[in-house]
């Protein structure tokens, strides 16, 4: 496979729990890159294909929506919860995780007509209230981390959270309610760059599923 594409892309990627994948699937078609363990502090780095801004997962939209870069990598957490106007190229399985409603086992949100839910997702909690409970009033708390311990701290009934495993909510003698939605990394770009770069678009795309590929072989 020519590993080597015409121009120099501009991609941000996710400091984080999808850093390690998204770095070596991007070294995997640009061997200038240094290995994961070789790499500093420096928040740019240059290879022969990419330019690679690492950037903090909130931000990578605003990055590709503002012409900072071509593309970007992001959970499509981020993408639902932004509403961000960017362009999805594509999917990958890695980052995979379920956006839930989450509490204690004798909760039941049927029987309910007010809940307090505490998120880190306002958007998506909002949305999925007004969507499936529409007969059920609902205060929206949101918190930065630690989701889990809201009802613990009688902060809230229930959580809406990104698990990947669940053992933090088990762990925690909490269980999933309900799946809002699956999701898993994602390939952002701007839609102008996408009309002015559309062919090396496209060539990288395909390159990045063969390199998908190749790892999970």
């Amino acid at each position: 496979m020519n590993k080597e594409l015409v121009l120099l892309l501009k991609i941000a990627i996710p400091t984080g729990r999808l850093f390690n994948r998204s770095w070596n699937l991007l070294r995997e078609i640009d061997s200038s890159l240094p290995e994961l363990d070789e790499l500093s502090r420096k928040l740019v780095w240059r290879g022969n294909v990419f330019e690679i801004y690492l950037v903090k997962p909130w931000d990578i939209p605003v990055y590709v929506e503002e012409k900072i870069t071509e593309i970007g990598i992001v959970g499509g957490d981020v993408i639902r919860e932004r509403k961000s106007n960017v362009v999805i190229m594509g999917r990958f399985r890695f980052g995979y995780c379920k956006m839930v409603l989450a509490s204690y086992p004798e909760w039941d949100i049927k029987s309910k007509e007010s809940v307090k839910v505490a998120s880190k997702y306002p958007k998506v909690s909002e949305e999925y209230f007004n969507n499936k409970w529409k007969g059920i009033d609902y205060e929206i708390v949101k918190l930065n981390g630690s989701v889990e311990l809201a009802p613990i701290a009688n902060i809230a009934d229930c959580i809406i959270d990104l698990v990947e495993t669940g053992n933090t909510l088990r762990e925690n003698g909490l269980e999933i309610k309900d799946v809002i939605f699956e999701t898993s990394a994602m390939l952002i770009i701007n839609e102008v760059s996408f009309a002015f770069k559309k062919d090396e678009v496209l060539d990288l795309i395909a390159k990045m599923e063969e390199a998908e590929n190749d790892q999970s072989d």
